[in-house]
């Protein structure tokens, strides 16, 4: 009697156990599809659209956080004429200020600028007024908006913001 008891306890213990060895598999395989791939600005450049709907994290410079919504950055790599657009979404904080000048590593999912609504609207160039040329030093003009915008690589290419770390 006790043979059998023990030998049912052996078989159950051994087919409980294979079961959960698979679905430690299967969920790892969803993590690691999910995760984010280093890129390095320069391969960002050569093939921005490789990398279209994919959570990356890049590495660069911070040289323009937007002052009036907070939801803008802008970074370089190594070229500083060539800049990536960053965009938080509406559940996102705003970007501090200072990030300014601030080597940063950021994550986020590569996307056509323009492809949500919301960013579609506010990617389009506003007309210059009379009062944006009024504008004091250290308003909030989007040079780096217009200069992204005149740039070969990189100028129809935004990233949708997840997290960021300062170096």
């Amino acid at each position: 009697m006790i043979r059998r008891i023990f030998s049912f306890v052996i078989i159950a213990a051994v087919i409980s156990s294979c079961g959960n060895t698979g679905k430690k598999e299967a969920s790892s395989k969803v993590e690691d599809s999910s995760k984010a791939v280093k890129v390095e600005f320069a391969s960002l450049i050569e093939n921005p659209d490789s990398y279209i709907g994919k959570n990356i994290i890049v590495e660069g410079k911070v040289i323009h956080v937007c002052t009036e919504t907070g939801k803008k950055l802008f970074i370089v790599g190594e070229n500083p004429d060539i800049s990536l657009y960053i965009a938080a979404g509406e559940n996102m904080p705003k970007f501090p200020m200072e990030l300014l000048g601030s080597n940063v590593v950021v994550e986020g999912v590569i996307a056509k600028a323009g492809s949500s609504p919301e960013m579609a609207a506010s990617e389009k160039p506003a007309p210059m007024m009379a009062e944006d040329v009024a504008k004091p030093m250290g308003a909030d003009t989007c040079v780096t908006e217009k200069a992204l915008a005149k740039q070969a690589s990189l100028s129809n290419i935004k990233m949708d913001y997840i997290s960021h770390t300062v170096k």
